[in-house]
């Protein structure tokens, strides 16, 4: 049982007088004011009101009762108060988790300014390539890259990423330059986490088995050799495009680009979210462009 249920209507009607002015003061029915009054008057086992065709007044009882009422009813708005209050100048901890290096170029940045314009909010950010498991590990926001898998998770998008193939001038100069998917078996391929390269031919997904000489997860490693011209690679466009517009790369197979995958800001689902992250997540939506973080300029 509630045991909040009946005070402000007892507090309304000593306050007024009145049964139906309490009603109009609490916007709800005389019916509902006197149910609600009765049932306090039964929790505390005690008459508060004497009620005659002519005349309402407070028993003895009702006089101390509606002191110490009121004092809950003031200390009910200093809380929501002191909560209101906390939303203008959040405060707490939020546990982030992201991909090495899109975290620290493009996600951490954002994070400090937020820092620096709430001091009161602490982060606790951990970078890692895995996708780890948001509810067992009690992060927060979670930054995921590309499609995202079937979940109860929530997720706002930020931006997009654009996949390109990227060879140096020096390499294309000595193997020549690819047109089509199925020349790619002829050439030296830079190969990151995965063997397989995707591109979008005749309106459909397509996955080409690459091989070549090196293989490593790092995508700044990869943009190193092919740059020195030791193959052709496959990098998000945020790797590549400084070494495109200062010509130390040039893009290959631009007409098979795979479609732009979206970056995610996921979390769990809660009943009441805490101001600091809606207020981070709204931070970071409003300082991503939508078209991508430094989007390539189409050819």
């Amino acid at each position: 049982m509630d045991r909040w249920i009946g005070i402000d209507e007892f507090v309304a009607v000593a306050t007024s007088g009145s049964f139906t002015q309490a009603a109009k003061i609490l916007d709800t029915s005389v019916a509902q004011i006197s149910r609600r009054v009765k049932e306090l008057e039964q929790r505390l086992d005690h008459q508060l009101l004497t009620r005659t065709t002519r005349k309402l007044a407070l028993t003895e009882e009702g006089e101390m009762f509606l002191t110490h009422a009121r004092h809950l009813q003031h200390a009910y708005d200093d809380a929501a108060l002191a909560l209101r209050q906390r939303d203008q100048q959040p405060t707490g901890t939020l546990k982030l988790t992201a991909p090495v290096m899109y975290g620290e170029r493009y996600i951490m940045p954002i994070v400090h300014d937020f820092m620096a314009k709430y001091p009161k909010v602490k982060v606790e950010m951990q970078l890692s390539n895995e996708q780890l498991d948001l509810v067992a590990t009690g992060f927060d926001i979670a930054i995921r890259l590309g499609h995202l898998k079937d979940s109860s998770l929530k997720a706002r998008r930020l931006s997009w990423r654009n996949t390109l193939v990227c060879g140096a001038p020096s390499y294309l100069a000595h193997h020549g330059q690819p047109h089509s998917l199925s020349e790619l078996s002829e050439h030296t391929c830079l190969v990151g986490n995965s063997s397989y390269w995707r591109f979008f031919d005749k309106n459909k997904e397509r996955n080409i088995k690459v091989n070549g000489p090196l293989s490593c997860n790092s995508g700044w490693a990869l943009l190193d050799a092919a740059c020195k011209g030791l193959g052709l690679v496959q990098l998000p466009h945020y790797y590549v495009e400084k070494a495109v517009s200062d010509g130390r790369l040039i893009e290959v197979l631009s007409n098979f680009k795979p479609k732009s995958e979206g970056i995610w800001a996921v979390y769990p689902p809660r009943q009441y979210m805490p101001t600091s992250l809606r207020l981070l997540l709204d931070y970071l939506v409003a300082h991503f462009d939508p078209q991508g973080p430094s989007q390539l300029k189409p050819d």
